[in-house]
């Protein structure tokens, strides 16, 4: 998190950084740094990707035109964040849903992998800031305060929320760069949640092959125009058969730190509906499916730059937790008196455009009738021409960082 940065606006705004000294309230749930030396890769992984899925699902459902971005792993990390100084009912209606491990130092191992690879480099770049905001006489628990900065899940900062709402809401949207039409600033704090990613891909796309191109409805109707970055190379691609995906994988940044993966779905008419039985299976299927190609093959994605604000709390309520608002007891052992969080907003802005770190190969076609090497439903290229969904992961622990689904064209009809 870039701590460094909210300290900074928050004193040219008008807001303060928490730094409690004799507070002495007790009851958080990672009292000392542990040692875990078994692998929890592959639970962490599974957990993870529940999460990420119910979420998902909960996402879409409220978007009217299937169009969005949001950072599912920002969500899970405050959420973590706040279950650390929750009540027994809270801490087990967050941790049913974020499938946390009860063993704390499981957890903090979890802890670790999440935020290993949520950095700002000069070839990657993504900076999140999640903040719990108090209001201004609010003081939270140092062992809790303590527990949350130290495993970077969330930071704390102090606003007049109660004195002078708003000008707290200009600020947090001046923060946030965000509209936010329906912040709740009833309660004595706010979560704020912001994601920004721009990246250098490891293969640029070259300038001379960005063609403005139509773009089609999930039926093939044309609704617009897109800029379709083109590359012609050797890459990964794959077949999920569970939800009859075509897949795609671009890797990120210097020694492919990161992966790109797309997924469009040629055999159905109803991209939201082929993607209803996303579990947490068919996410390892579809790593497992990915196949690099023997011989360059077509590769086409729009170049495009998202941004969506979703009302979290609303999302969260309605997948189970309910207490963590207005319930003093929920929150006792986080600060005094007990933060209730009226709104917990995120803003997520993803750019996709063509510069990368490596030239783009000179595109040469392979002799008719060479074959790939992959399924055979995946044919010889990837054309992100109509409806798609994407994610990014990082590399190393294939934590989904961001997800978005693009339907809207750059340029509409």
């Amino acid at each position: 998190m870039q701590v460094f940065i909210f300290a900074f606006l928050a004193g040219c705004v008008g807001l303060s950084v928490s730094i409690p000294h004799s507070f002495d309230l007790r009851g958080t749930h990672i009292q000392e740094p542990c040692n875990v030396y078994e692998d929890v890769s592959h639970s962490y992984r599974s957990d993870t990707y529940d999460f990420a899925v119910k979420f998902y699902k909960a996402v879409a459902a409220r978007s009217i035109d299937f169009n969005f971005v949001y950072s599912p792993l920002s969500v899970w990390l405050i959420l973590a964040g706040m279950a650390e100084g929750a009540d027994s009912v809270t801490r087990q209606q967050i941790f049913n849903l974020l499938s946390l491990p009860y063993d704390e130092c499981t957890r903090q191992k979890y802890y670790q992998l999440a935020t290993s690879h949520i950095i700002q480099a000069d070839d990657v770049k993504v900076i999140s800031n999640r903040v719990l905001l108090l209001d201004a006489g609010v003081t939270p628990n140092p062992t809790w305060y303590d527990v949350v900065t130290k495993n970077n899940l969330l930071d704390v900062l102090t606003g007049p929320i109660k004195h002078n709402p708003t000008v707290t809401v200009k600020e947090i949207k001046q923060l946030m760069r965000a509209e936010l039409p329906k912040i709740n600033l009833e309660g004595n704090s706010v979560i704020i949640d912001t994601i920004d990613y721009n990246a250098l891909w490891t293969t640029e796309f070259a300038d001379a092959r960005i063609e403005r191109s139509p773009f089609h409805d999930q039926v093939g109707n044309p609704i617009g125009f897109v800029d379709l970055m083109k590359i012609t190379k050797r890459a990964r691609l794959g077949y999920v058969k569970s939800i009859k995906a075509k897949m795609l994988e671009l890797p990120v940044g210097e020694n492919e730190r990161y992966r790109m993966v797309f997924a469009m779905f040629p055999e159905s008419n109803d991209v939201r509906s082929s993607f209803d039985p996303l579990s947490i299976d068919i996410v390892f299927e579809m790593f497992e499916s990915f196949r690099e190609s023997y011989i360059p093959v077509e590769v086409a994605i729009p170049r495009l730059v998202i941004s969506c604000e979703h009302d979290v709390r609303a999302l969260i309520e309605d997948m189970g937790v309910t207490s963590l608002w207005n319930d003093p007891a929920a929150t006792r052992n986080v600060s005094h008196p007990p933060a209730l969080p009226s709104s917990f907003v995120q803003r997520t802005t993803l750019t996709l455009d063509n510069h990368g770190l490596q030239p783009s190969p000179p595109a040469q076609a392979a002799p008719y009738g060479t074959p790939t090497g992959l399924d055979p439903k995946v044919g010889n290229d990837f054309i992100a021409d109509r409806p798609f969904l994407y994610a990014l992961f990082d590399a190393e622990t294939l934590t989904v960082m961001i997800a978005s689904a693009y339907s809207i064209p750059t340029y509409k009809n």
